[in-house]
């Protein structure tokens, strides 16, 4: 994956956006009793928390959403918490993400299936390598295969694309300020028409990013969403919601973000427990 340069413009949007300014010119120190001291103080805290939120409540949505964009792609760790209902089903999730050198640790919550007969479906991939737990193979725990290089591989993360997209499009606005893991947000919405995105040619959104997105929702037969992406006062995405409806049925995703630039262990099962990509298939073709 390509991370986006950063650059003075990116910068001064993001400190313009957000109102990122400093708060205050003293260190709070003051004649009089440590109960007074403790009062002053939390004067200060309820005045900074107040300028932050009228400053995510000014915060312009295009302005905004581009530079939690560039942001985003300067992170290279985080941690994900999700819900999601599909034409497959309503799934929970968790996972563990590092982009450069890439590795993820990714669990599933769904129905019972033959194929995940506790409901769990991980994926761990790290050094190049894919692998997904299973009970096709007899003997092992785990399936894998080599990644290849392809063009996904030049995607952002899911947080990125889905700021740029929503600041492309023509009716996004900042609903105003919520609370998402403790943190206050600016709540930007907007709707995402499949067939604008696949045509746009702005620079708010790679080119790789917009073709990945329109794509997946275009698989989803979705011809448009509504599209929630909230941002805090440092510029990170903390949380992103989409909605639709298609022929397929309802469509719903929701995944809050935490964790950024935090330490990550992303490990490989064990080669004992693990079946090559020419076992795998061997297993299932004798199931069928």
């Amino acid at each position: 994956m390509k991370a986006i340069r950063k650059t003075a413009l990116a910068a001064t949007g993001l400190v313009l956006a957000l109102g990122l300014t400093a708060c205050g010119g003293g260190d709070g120190k003051a004649s009089g009793s440590g109960s007074g001291n403790s009062s002053s103080k939390g004067g200060e805290r309820k005045a900074v928390d107040d300028s932050a939120d009228k400053a995510l409540k000014a915060a312009d949505p295009v302005t905004a959403l581009k530079a939690a964009a560039v942001k985003g792609a300067q992170q290279n760790t985080y941690r994900t918490k999700g819900k999601r209902k599909t034409k497959d089903g309503e799934f929970t999730s968790e996972g563990v993400f590092q982009v450069k050198p890439h590795a993820a640790d990714m669990k599933d919550f769904g129905a019972r299936t033959e194929d995940t007969p506790d409901g769990v479906n991980h994926i761990i991939s790290v050094n190049g390598v894919m692998y997904g737990n299973t009970v096709a193979v007899p003997g092992k725990k785990w399936w894998s295969f080599e990644l290849g290089k392809d063009k996904e591989k030049e995607v952002s993360e899911p947080f990125v694309r889905m700021s740029a997209a929503l600041s492309t499009t023509r009716d996004v606005k900042n609903t105003g300020v919520e609370t998402v893991g403790g943190r206050r947000a600016a709540h930007f919405q907007g709707t995402v028409v499949v067939s604008e995105l696949s045509a746009y040619k702005g620079d708010a959104m790679k080119e790789t990013d917009r073709d990945f997105y329109a794509k997946d929702l275009k698989t989803e037969g979705l011809e448009q969403i509504r599209l929630d992406v909230w941002v805090d006062k440092d510029g990170l995405v903390l949380k992103t919601e989409e909605s639709g409806r298609s022929n397929k049925g309802e469509y719903r995703t929701s995944e809050e973000y935490s964790g950024f630039g935090e330490p990550v262990s992303v490990q490989a099962p064990p080669a004992a427990d693990t079946a090559g990509l020419k076992e795998s298939m061997e297993a299932l073709a004798k199931k069928k």
